[in-house]
């Protein structure tokens, strides 16, 4: 499913991550600095209705009650006509596919934050990753474009021809707009040269630097990382974000040292300014989560919907006590055993030709908000709860308010 298995072999030599991070990073820092476009030029979004991040935060505990989503990427590379300022050819497919792969890496793994200092908070497998996505399924393009056009190739950060938060690159070349978040890889220009630098606009992300650093992709995942942060519905965490669980600090330190302040001031956050940004709290993770589960949000127009149809080895079995608070898309069956009790509170969608199956001694509890349907509009078996013979069989009880949509039987 997933061309990151097969690149493993070629990239495995920059490993470890966390010991390299603090000695190859450039020396000079990293710009982190986001523009705010001009409201005609960032495509509309639909509005969303306030969710609360604790209800989407995956359980450490089941972290297949939260199946990982997909965002789908592809990676333009701009350059003049004379290609004299950019990656070309298979140098570039290989440079996208690492940034993504390292991106990936950091995503899956997470790392403990370090503000607040000495915290208790948990770390959690933020669950969703970036998948590489060409223009058609099987098109020889790979997800990766190359365009040459001396007027819009070049990025300019600050001055009277800044062009940071300008749409006329992404307009012109943007590919499968409304549903793949397009990265374009961009020069700086010579006479206005920086360092690192990305920028989120709308239904596309900017970033610079990469071909004159000559460093290694993987430095540059935490800008990949952060931008899709601001695309997932995140603020800059020294801030006040909204998030409880990162409170505003000024963002002081670029990395952490011996010495005052940045001994215990520093920041791995990765929507602050830092070396690492390969760190997540609860809540950051939450409200990502929560927009991509809304139906009616933006941003989910660019995930894959594996929810759709049924995939092998993602069914789920419930043997605890469970409440679903959250909105769920799940790929697999549903089975509730002997003993088992799950509570829905939310929106849960089942794959086409799936069902949930509530075995003798099982309980499915249907809330008031509960919805039970296919997010794609497709019909899915329904519930069964089998009779042991001359026994007892599962239960479900459902909550005044609670719907079920588009199932074909229900056998109780």
């Amino acid at each position: 499913m997933h061309w990151a298995k097969g690149f493993l072999g070629l990239c495995i030599f920059i490993l470890p991550l966390p010991v390299l991070a603090q000695k190859w990073l450039p020396a000079k820092k990293i710009i982190r600095r986001e523009a705010s476009a001009s409201p005609d030029q960032r495509p509309r979004r639909l509005n969303i209705i306030y969710r609360n991040p604790e209800h989407y935060v995956p359980d450490t505990a089941y972290l297949n009650h939260s199946p990982i989503r997909y965002l789908r990427l592809n990676v333009h590379f701009m350059n003049t006509r004379s290609r004299a300022y950019n990656y070309e050819g298979e140098e570039a497919i290989r440079l996208a596919k690492d940034l993504i792969y390292y991106a990936n890496l950091d995503l899956q793994k997470n790392h403990k934050l370090w503000q607040p200092y000495r915290n208790n908070l948990p770390v959690i497998q933020p669950r969703y990753q970036y998948e590489l996505t060409a223009s058609s399924p099987g098109a020889p393009d790979q997800g990766v474009y190359f365009h040459y056009d001396d007027t819009l190739s070049f990025y300019i950060h600050k001055g009277p021809a800044a062009n940071l938060d300008r749409m006329e690159v992404i307009k012109k070349y943007r590919v499968q707009g409304d549903s793949v978040l397009n990265i374009f890889i961009m020069p700086h220009h010579p006479e206005h040269q920086g360092g690192g630098v990305g920028v989120m606009l709308g239904n596309a992300i900017k970033m610079a630097g990469m071909f004159e650093s000559k460093q290694p992709a993987w430095v540059y995942r935490g800008i990949l990382n952060h931008e899709v942060g601001h695309f997932l519905g995140l603020a800059h965490a020294f801030y006040n974000d909204g998030c409880d669980d990162t409170p505003a600090h000024g963002n002081p330190c670029w990395n952490q040292t011996p010495d005052p302040p940045c001994d215990t001031a520093a920041s791995n956050n990765m929507m602050d300014y830092n070396a690492l940004q390969n760190a997540l709290s609860p809540c950051q993770i939450g409200t990502m989560q929560a927009r991509m589960a809304d139906t009616s949000s933006f941003e989910r127009r660019f995930l894959i919907p594996y929810w759709c149809k049924r995939l092998p080895d993602y069914d789920l079995t419930i043997t605890d006590t469970v409440v679903w608070k959250g909105d769920k898309d799940l790929y697999g069956n549903l089975t509730i055993v002997a003993g088992a009790v799950l509570r829905i509170q939310s929106r849960v969608s089942l794959p086409e030709n799936t069902r949930i199956t509530i075995e003798p001694g099982g309980r499915l509890e249907l809330g008031s908000g509960a919805l039970l349907h296919n997010a794609c509009g497709l019909s899915w078996e329904g519930i069964d709860a089998p009779r042991r013979f001359l026994g007892a069989r599962g239960k479900v009880v459902a909550e005044d308010g609670a719907r079920i949509r588009g199932a074909k039987m229900i056998s109780l």
